[in-house]
């Protein structure tokens, strides 16, 4: 009997537990276990961070200073952005336009000049004595081959000169862009007017043109050295890092902030999915677009993320209708089922949900921007706050316990009055990512990695694309060593669409796709992954905070003040890491390090 009663209490408790599984899974699916996606805590810490002290306006430590002329125009977008580049490593600056004052070098520890003519500086011994005796020079673009330049040149390193012309591409010689030594970029992307030079053996080449020209190399004088760009890219601001990796190889035990982020976005994700089928996805995949991306495109792209260590910042799209004014309740091709659902796996895999818009419509109310990208344009504020807040509530609906905070601008535009309308209909908007590139046509959002005067964080996209092309390997690798970023997005209807896709089937641009973030992971494994809300507000902690370097011997003491979390920075050396006190210290490339700090006091020691 015993055992008989032993065998029915076993079915009992099999049977329970069946019942209760199937109670899990169900309840997993249900909208009731999205109340439990909470991120309140990013939304409280912004709002700690942003009561506190901004970012410093001068830094501590000896002066970087920056030489340029008001009456050239390459000399100004030059100096703008090697200014830009020193505030993000956080180095006390000070400039000097030479059309007004004449130069004074006294108090620079380092010397950028971004002038074309040397003549214009004066006497050349002041220069070359200020090396001689210790400091460090960088010549920013090429020089003029004038009097003052024939004075100087040996000294420089150059032992030959002859007329400057356009030379394409650039080689990098040495790892002056970090993990990126051997990386090649052609024409027409990156031309430089340079003067053809033959250097000295003591010169150290960091990178050549595609024939072979040096475009940039240091050379050691008496106690300091010179760093020569021999080209004009530093008028682009994607060409940052290639400043930031020469000033850091030119002084010795060079250590600077970053970021260290790795982004991925999906625009348009969740969104209304075309219906039907596309003859290039049924006859590979047997499907309908609808049953494509649900079956084939997002476990790829889940299966990516898992394998490179991503973390997806997806932003919606309520509906693709055209309206711009009325009534924007409840439109016809919303898909709630496909919000909730894509929705839950995004966040349950590490990501986020933001928005992109209730359409895809830009907020801007120029009539010239909409008919630029097939467009409307808003008529006013209230009618964009409306159509915001339509896109609110329809997410909120979908996930009621979740903060929505980051926004992503449709085709990356968006104007003042755009801004202005966001704002009033969303009072926890906390992140706006756009682009950071430079655009030709001056219609899109351009930002910089900084926190407004509204308190709003500005977290620009750097790359677009789900495979590798050169230019954007060139974006990426001066993005990640000026600040330890890596931000990219990618469409999911860029498979569908015959303009965006190259002819490539989704097995090829998933190939594609995944080769690229395997290299992303295999040369930056120390980047984290991070989605916007979460990048966004760890920059912000560290613009709200100064560093002051003191320097005994051959240890490097830090102090942070307004210490909030850890903070990473980069530091270049030729020396062996000794010993550290509150940080751990990490190779990432030849003579490069990762150092991550832990408190507000930290130290390392090298071996002298």
């Amino acid at each position: 009997m015993k055992k008989s009663f032993y065998l029915k209490r076993n079915v009992y408790i099999m049977l329970l537990s069946v019942i209760l599984l199937a109670l899990a899974v169900q309840l997993s699916r249900s909208q009731y276990i999205l109340q439990f996606s909470k991120n309140n805590h990013l939304l409280e810490s912004h709002r700690i961070t942003n009561q506190s002290p901004g970012m410093p306006i001068a830094f501590s430590g000896p002066a970087y200073c920056v030489v340029y002329d008001e009456r050239d125009a390459v000399s100004v977008k030059v100096k703008n952005n090697v200014m830009r580049a020193l505030q993000y490593m956080k180095k006390k600056t000070e400039s000097t336009n030479i059309a007004q004052q004449s130069l004074v070098l006294k108090g620079c520890s380092v010397t950028i000049i971004t002038s074309f003519s040397l003549s214009e500086l004066g006497d050349m011994n002041k220069l070359s004595s200020f090396v001689q005796d210790g400091g460090y020079m960088m010549f920013a673009r090429t020089l003029e081959q004038d009097e003052a330049y024939y004075q100087i040149y040996r000294k420089l390193g150059i032992t030959a000169s002859s007329e400057s012309k356009q030379v394409d591409g650039i080689k990098l010689d040495k790892n002056v862009l970090i993990g990126e030594k051997g990386l090649s970029v052609g024409s027409p992307f990156v031309l430089n007017e340079a003067n053809v030079v033959e250097l000295d053996e003591s010169s150290e080449v960091l990178a050549s043109s595609g024939s072979g020209v040096p475009l940039l190399w240091r050379s050691d004088y008496g106690k300091g050295a010179f760093m020569v760009l021999n080209g004009t890219m530093l008028v682009e601001k994607i060409n940052r890092g290639l400043f930031t990796g020469a000033i850091s190889m030119l002084e010795p035990d060079y250590i600077y902030p970053v970021f260290n982020a790795k982004l991925m976005f999906i625009d348009d994700f969740p969104a209304p999915i075309r219906k039907g089928n596309l003859p290039s996805i049924y006859e590979e995949y047997h499907r309908d677009i609808p049953r494509f991306y649900h079956d084939i495109w997002w476990p790829d792209m889940l299966k990516t993320a898992t394998k490179t260590g991503l973390k997806y910042t997806a932003v919606l799209i309520q509906s693709y209708n055209d309206q711009v004014m009325g009534d924007f309740s409840s439109p016809i091709d919303e898909e709630r089922y496909n919000l909730i659902s894509y929705g839950r796996e995004v966040m349950k895999s590490g990501g986020e949900i933001g928005i992109h818009g209730y359409n895809h419509q830009s907020l801007q109310t120029s009539q010239v921007v909409a008919d630029n990208y097939g467009y409307k344009s808003w008529k006013s504020v209230d009618e964009m706050s409306a159509s915001i807040k339509e896109a609110l509530k329809y997410a909120n609906n979908a996930f009621p316990k979740y903060d929505i905070v980051s926004y992503v601008p449709p085709s990356n535009e968006m104007d003042a009055v755009g801004r202005e309308a966001l704002k009033k209909a969303w009072p926890n908007l906390t992140v706006i990512s756009s682009i950071y590139e430079e655009d030709a046509t001056n219609m899109s959002y351009i930002q910089e990695y900084e926190v407004a005067k509204d308190g709003i964080i500005e977290f620009p996209r750097m790359t677009s694309g789900y495979i590798d092309n050169e230019v954007g390997d060139w974006i990426e690798a001066n993005a990640i060593t000026s600040l330890g970023v890596f931000s990219h997005f990618v469409h999911p209807d860029d498979v569908i669409s015959e303009d965006r896709n190259m002819n490539l089937t989704w097995s090829k641009l998933y190939e594609g796709f995944s080769e690229k973030m395997n290299r992303v992971q295999r040369t930056y494994p120390w980047l984290r992954a991070r989605t916007a809300a979460e990048a966004g507000i760890d920059m912000e902690k560290v613009l709200n905070a100064s560093v002051t370097w003191t320097r005994e011997g051959d240890s490097i003491q830090g102090a942070i003040s307004n210490f909030q979390a850890d903070q990473y920075f980069v530091l270049r050396t030729k020396k062996s890491i000794l010993k550290t006190k509150s940080c751990d210290v990490s190779k990432i490339d030849d003579n490069t390090f990762l150092v991550k700090a832990s408190s507000s006091k930290f130290e390392i020691r090298l071996d002298g």
